[in-house]
């Protein structure tokens, strides 16, 4: 069992502590948490000191990352001041948030993949109601929400019914198997009308067409139309065809009735799902299932 340290403020003396923590107990993992502004930071002189403390962090995470290289530190969101490029080479990931709430992580997230990297991106599946908004979301939704991040898993888990814990335990194994596709190659994301917001993680030929591609769809608000809108696929060869087939976790309960009732979204569900031409679906646009708010829709485009 390795331990967890979270850190805030240091000094000297306490320096010397952690030094000496790390090196008798199996910590294996620093979160390196600073919430407090520095708006108002000076030095003794007077000036301010805001470079400074951003240098001296640096400098406090290269030591630890020298002396003990084998732990790894996530930077805080407020860690060390900021969330910045020059971070990520003392550090291994960001905690993005302390708002795990799933619907208010959409946005969060889909900001952060703006300019990091979505293999550092802390991002956890919450409790079922958020401590930072009081909303609640089904299992499915937190799970998918937090998957293309870094992901982690912060609520109590001993309070979980038997379901809950065997449908988290069925999206953490699906996180591990689709890890190597969601973590190296290109991030596309964009947004179609009727409150549905879309992610795509996949590699692409000399050409710049994608051939494996991993689709999540989020629908953040109900519906308004009467029928749901195709999303077209930039990023896709058109002289291809693409093997196409949901992905649903083991024990997670596919909505019913009017929300999946179309044979072609049944035909996705079964075997290798089905072929499609890749043409039709970079213009024409993927057909979407009718769906409530706050779920996801998540499938893989394979070239055939």
């Amino acid at each position: 069992m390795h331990a967890i340290l979270e850190i805030r403020n240091l000094t000297p003396q306490e320096r010397a502590v952690m030094d000496a923590l790390l090196r008798s107990l199996p910590i294996a993992y620093i979160k390196w948490d600073h919430n407090r502004d520095l708006t108002t930071a000076g030095l003794h002189d007077g000036a301010a000191g805001y470079r400074a403390q951003v240098h001296a962090a640096y400098a406090l995470f290269a030591r630890i990352r020298a002396a003990h290289p084998e732990v790894e530190i996530e930077s805080c969101s407020g860690g060390g001041g900021r969330i910045d490029f020059g971070v990520l080479r003392h550090t291994h990931r960001v905690w993005t948030s302390d708002c795990i709430d799933a619907m208010s992580r959409v946005g969060i997230q889909r900001g952060f993949l703006q300019f990091f990297p979505p293999e550092i991106m802390g991002a956890h599946v919450g409790s079922a109601r958020a401590h930072t908004t009081g909303r609640t979301q089904s299992m499915a939704f937190r799970a998918a929400v937090a998957l293309p991040g870094h992901l982690g898993v912060e609520l109590d888990a001993r309070i979980l019914s038997d379901a809950d814990a065997a449908e988290l335990k069925a999206w953490i194994q699906m996180y591990k198997d689709l890890r190597d596709r969601l973590h190296h190659g290109h991030v596309w994301q964009g947004t179609i009308d009727d409150g549905i917001v879309w992610q795509a993680h996949g590699d692409v030929d000399a050409a710049g067409m994608a051939s494996d591609v991993l689709l999540l769809v989020y629908r953040t608000q109900p519906t308004n139309h009467r029928y749901s809108p195709r999303l077209p696929l930039p990023m896709l060869d058109t002289q291809a065809h693409y093997r196409v087939r949901q992905l649903v976790p083991a024990g997670t309960v596919l909505p019913t009735g009017a929300n999946n009732t179309a044979p072609f979204f049944d035909a996705l569900n079964v075997g290798d799902g089905m072929t499609l031409d890749g043409g039709w679906l970079r213009h024409a646009g993927l057909p979407l299932p009718r769906a409530q708010a706050e779920t996801a829709f998540i499938v893989q485009l394979t070239r055939v």
